[in-house]
């Protein structure tokens, strides 16, 4: 049964489905240099068979995935149906879509050779971060990599509101209204968990994950790299 958190999520997600694209270009610095840096350090000879996305969304990470790895299995997990569907209708590619709570998914042992997520696992907490990082793991394939963008928090209360402030400096600056900044603030404090650099490097080494790398960073937002080895 989901709880609490995830309903609200569930309920955001489904309201502004039809807009969120747009919005979180505005609102989001450099958000397409972010999607494509998940990709960037993969090796060349990397050539994943079947691939996970955690929170696809409306499709923009998911699109990527199919111009990067267009023979690939594409497993696409989000909590919205409002948001399957609108990912449906503007992508014809046969992904295998799942409506789920990414935190409560159980996957076979190597059923995946690449596992990848945009601004997605910063809605649950630090417990559930480390439970689902373990549940990744194991579903990896050996030399199979994680890499995922996301929201991080900052080593110092100082820091983390200086991020916030040029972030609202950069979405105002794009066209966003004060509404919309506020919109996005609510959520944040209704849904999210931001946590530190240091402790996703180190639960992703204390999972079993090697080569354990921020590939891109600015303000909040952060592209980790990490393999099985």
């Amino acid at each position: 049964m989901e709880n609490t958190n995830s309903e609200n999520v569930l309920n955001f997600y489904n309201s502004i489905s039809k807009q969120y694209s747009e919005s979180v270009k505005r609102c989001v610095p450099f958000y397409e240099e972010m999607l494509e840096s998940i990709f960037l350090f993969l090796p060349e000879s990397f050539i994943p068979k079947n691939i996970l996305e955690l929170g696809s969304g409306t499709g923009n990470l998911t699109k990527l995935i199919i111009k990067n790895f267009p023979s690939a299995n594409i497993t696409a997990v989000d909590i919205s149906q409002e948001c399957i569907e609108e990912c449906k209708s503007l992508i014809s590619f046969p992904v295998n879509y799942i409506k789920a709570d990414f935190k409560e998914i159980n996957f076979p042992e190597n059923s995946f050779d690449l596992i990848v997520s945009s601004i997605s696992i910063h809605h649950i907490n630090d417990k559930e971060k480390q439970i689902l990082l373990s549940k990744l793991f194991n579903c990896q394939t050996i030399n199979g990599i994680f890499s995922f963008c996301d929201q991080f928090s900052a080593e110092t209360k100082e820091i983390y509101l200086k991020y916030i402030s040029e972030w609202k400096k950069y979405a105002l600056s794009q066209g966003s209204s004060d509404e919309e900044w506020n919109m996005w603030m609510q959520h944040q404090n209704n849904h999210d968990y931001h946590s530190t650099l240091e402790n996703h490097n180190n639960w992703l080494k204390e999972t079993g994950y090697k080569n354990v790398d921020c590939t891109k960073r600015h303000l909040l937002w952060t592209t980790i790299f990490a393999q099985k080895l």
